[in-house]
């Protein structure tokens, strides 16, 4: 018998729980912590030696501790592309996901192939950064260590590892290059190469209109303006849209083109756009079409605030700016007209 137990369990004790039923035979009983302990026999001496030892194998239930379920193991390429369809699809928008699988699959995958998560460790990680910086991938390199280091804590979450490998993980800094517009010159020679290129009138929309790349599928012409929607935009906010009149430099290219041939012009995917325009614009990237809009706008005598609204800006932190300031669209037009510098940027 337990010690803890010998001191209740005398002899007054058995005599007071203890019972012969109407068939002799002896039944000892009692409750211990709601648990019910009972030992039965022909004589006394027999219900007594059951009775401890139902008592002892209670015990022995109620002091032992469960034994802890061994963490289920997970391919890392299993639980990364369950982290990202379960977690992070619904929290960004199409494109941003479109963009992450892409990364993924180019990088990521290929690279833990048949890895477990709870075996890789920071040292092991390290050389697929290392191989990055000397392509001089530096920012692709950000784009997957912030991948990578949601999907380990993910994976630390669930209890599958106990921490994230990439804490220890050392990645080259990406410097931003500020963006520039092109010279009338890169511009002049940019349109020469257009006049050949299946992508003219995508080009033209985004330097014309200075629109974002992500932005272009969404495009669609009413009433003298260009509408898109806003893709400067987290994922919970309400989906907004703006007019960017159609200027006299959009309209040489834009006139006489079907409606097939502007759903074929915005159609292209973001990574394809930047592909080719690396192609024709080599020393410049895409969304410098963006920054050449904005700056020819203001050169053509456009005010900034009113730029700022074609662009999808806020004009600046002030009260006027971005509540009071409502522009109509006769304005808009006939600040769109100024936009024509056509002779200086012909062939």
């Amino acid at each position: 018998m337990p010690i803890k137990y010998r001191q209740i369990f005398n002899e007054q004790w058995f005599k007071d729980h203890t019972r012969q039923r109407a068939n002799g035979i002896y039944e000892i009983r009692c409750s211990i912590n709601k648990t019910p302990i009972t030992g039965s026999g022909k004589d006394l001496d027999t219900a007594a030696e059951n009775f401890i030892k139902a008592l002892i194998k209670a015990d022995k239930a109620q002091n032992s501790k469960p034994e802890k379920a061994e963490p289920e193991r997970a391919l890392f390429n299993d639980f990364a592309e369950r982290w990202l369809e379960l977690v992070k699809k619904p929290t960004v928008k199409a494109i941003t996901y479109d963009s992450i699988i892409i990364n993924f699959n180019a990088h990521i995958k290929p690279y833990f192939q048949n890895k477990y998560v709870d075996e890789i460790t920071a040292m092991q990680i390290q050389p697929l950064f290392n191989r990055l910086a000397e392509q001089g991938k530096s920012r692709t390199a950000q784009h997957i260590k912030l991948l990578l280091n949601q999907i380990f804590n993910g994976a630390v979450a669930e209890r599958i590892i106990s921490f994230n490998p990439m804490n220890s993980v050392k990645v080259l800094k990406h410097r931003n290059k500020n963006g520039s517009a092109l010279t009338y010159e890169e511009e002049r020679e940019f349109l020469q190469k257009l006049e050949d290129s299946d992508f003219k009138l995508t080009y033209a929309f985004m330097l014309f209109g200075g629109m974002r790349r992500g932005e272009l599928a969404s495009l669609r012409i009413e009433g003298g303006f260009i509408l898109v929607k806003d893709g400067k935009r987290r994922i919970t906010d309400v989906e907004t849209e703006r007019n960017i009149p159609i200027t006299p430099m959009l309209a040489r290219y834009l006139n006489g083109s079907s409606s097939e041939e502007i759903k074929k012009a915005i159609s292209h995917t973001c990574d394809r756009l930047s592909r080719e325009f690396k192609k024709l614009c080599p020393s410049h990237h895409l969304h410098e079409l963006r920054h050449t809009f904005v700056t020819r706008c203001q050169e053509c005598g456009v005010p900034r605030e009113v730029v700022s609204v074609w662009a999808g800006h806020a004009a600046d932190n002030t009260m006027t700016s971005n509540v009071y300031t409502h522009f109509a669209p006769e304005f808009m037009l006939s600040e769109g007209a100024k936009v024509d510098y056509y002779n200086r940027v012909k062939n």
